[in-house]
């Protein structure tokens, strides 16, 4: 049976779906078979990040109201056959069954390796749908007080509500501002929200201009491109030494 995780964050623009695309595609590129799900209804973003808008006449809606069936839902991603794509409704005053997206996500796991769930940013119903299903959580976080705060919020809730494998990426670190004392650096995020680290992915306004192109950032020969595959290689159960790229020399 394949893992089902949900990848979440306490507010929006901390790079979540970003982190998933990437992710999606680092263990799609290691020759894991992988499904990735947008359920944010509404504001949906994971299609364009895969490159894959306009793939699919259905979303995950029409599914869990069975109006097509599940491979008709599912689209394949053109460079990596073993990556595939279930879209978000346009909606956002959908609804989700939440047993009925739980069942799906079980149905995935028998076929795929990984499912990754992207869900909605805070901690309103979307988040709890996606929850609900994972078997695993990942809650991405910026070194920003106002997101620090927010993640360890969510971090609670999750565990709250949960037993499961919940873990903390750190993106968009800037070694300079952690130095001069104007962001958090990684152990006071830590010690917040109080989550095993499982990444760290330094800042890089060419990952913004990269991913607006349509560029796979995993992968790329750089250290944003190594953090990502570094991340997918420790979901995958590899020992991988956590990037030193924040460090003080």
């Amino acid at each position: 049976m394949g893992t089902v995780i949900s990848i979440v964050s306490g507010k929006g623009g901390v790079g979540k779906t970003t982190i998933c695309a990437n992710l999606a595609f680092a263990l799609a590129q290691s020759g894991r078979t992988v499904i990735a799900i947008d359920g944010d209804m509404g504001l949906r973003n994971l299609d364009i990040l895969l490159r894959m808008e306009d793939k699919s006449a259905y979303d995950l809606l029409d599914i869990l109201e069975e109006r097509c069936p599940i491979s008709k839902g599912i689209s394949a991603h053109d460079l990596y056959p073993n990556l595939h794509f279930i879209s978000g409704a346009d909606d956002y005053n959908a609804k989700i069954d939440r047993g009925a997206f739980r069942k799906l996500c079980r149905y995935l796991a028998d076929h795929y390796e990984y499912v990754l769930i992207d869900a909605p940013a805070g901690v309103g119903e979307g988040f709890k749908d996606a929850v609900f299903c994972a078997h695993r959580c990942i809650v991405v976080s910026t070194p920003d007080l106002t997101a620090v705060r927010d993640a360890s919020r969510t971090a609670a809730i999750i565990l709250a509500e949960r037993k499961m494998r919940v873990e903390l990426i750190i993106n968009k670190v800037r070694k300079q501002m952690i130095k001069k004392g104007y962001l958090q650096n990684v152990d006071q995020v830590m010690d917040s929200v109080a989550l095993p680290l499982i990444g760290l992915v330094p800042h890089d306004e060419a990952a913004v201009i990269s991913a607006n192109q349509g560029e796979v950032l995993a992968g790329k020969k750089s250290v944003i491109g190594r953090a990502l595959i570094n991340i997918a290689g420790r979901l995958q159960g590899e020992d991988i030494p956590l990037a030193s790229f924040w460090r003080k020399k």
